[in-house]
């Protein structure tokens, strides 16, 4: 699925369904992503966001991230990011959330 820049793709991967996102994550394209995770959250307990081809994530990205990882838990699934890298990561360190969605280890 693709628009405004922003393209996404679900693959099964271990028990787990990967959410591959490209682009930019802001105001523009945060409800794309807010759907998409809807989705994938509706679809299986337990779902990974690959941010690698993440070029930008802003506060309305943010929300989206947060928001899924708490409407993921709320029914006993779990949602998390990784491979976030550059600025992506930065903002996920600074905004305090990168080990709320932190990969379990």
């Amino acid at each position: 699925m693709s628009e405004h820049g922003l393209t996404m793709q679900r693959r099964n991967d271990a028990g787990r369904l990967v959410v591959s996102v490209h682009g930019e994550i802001d105001l523009m394209t945060c409800e794309l992503l807010s759907t998409e995770l809807g989705e994938a959250t509706k679809q299986s307990p337990e779902v990974l966001v690959d941010l690698s081809g993440v070029s930008f994530l802003d506060s309305a990205g943010i929300r989206v991230l947060v928001e899924a990882h708490q409407t993921a838990a709320r029914v006993g699934h779990q949602l998390c990011v990784d491979n976030a890298h550059g600025w992506v990561e930065r903002v996920l360190e600074v905004t305090g959330v990168r080990e709320l969605l932190a990969r379990p280890q």
